[in-house]
């Protein structure tokens, strides 16, 4: 379940966390991550982060479209169409920082998915994303 919180990084974007630090590299520093890890994690995540942000803009588009859907009154059907809208672009949102996890955890040793793994154990978020 550790993956699954580091959702929150990718869609946020993986720089600037809480007093200002670079979350990367605070995950570096506690898994040890090598040169090359470090590299390939952060061609990972910048890359969910440039699709979660273009999706940002479908997702506002889509929420915009909804609110004026309820303030015109429009139809039960309608509303649920508009609604499905906004889920799909989550979805797909979460979808990519799923995915960005995922290939994140996949580069980590043995040893090193332990110590992510418990940093969601001892409440910490198991991820880069919490604060």
């Amino acid at each position: 379940m550790a993956l699954l919180t580091a959702l929150p990084a990718v869609s946020q974007g993986f720089r600037g966390g809480a007093g200002g630090g670079n979350r990367l590299d605070y995950l570096a520093g506690y898994l040890s991550l090598t040169d090359s890890q470090k590299t390939q994690a952060q061609a990972i995540f910048d890359a969910a982060s440039t699709a979660n942000e273009t999706a940002r803009g479908h997702l506002t588009a889509a929420q915009d479209a909804l609110k004026a859907a309820i303030k015109a009154n429009k139809t039960e059907a309608e509303l649920d169409q508009l609604a499905a809208a906004v889920g799909a672009v989550q979805g797909r949102m979460a979808g990519n920082s799923a995915k960005a996890s995922a290939k994140f955890y996949a580069l980590l040793t043995a040893e090193q998915k332990a110590k992510y793994d418990a940093m969601g154990a001892r409440g910490g978020g198991g991820g880069p994303g919490r604060r």
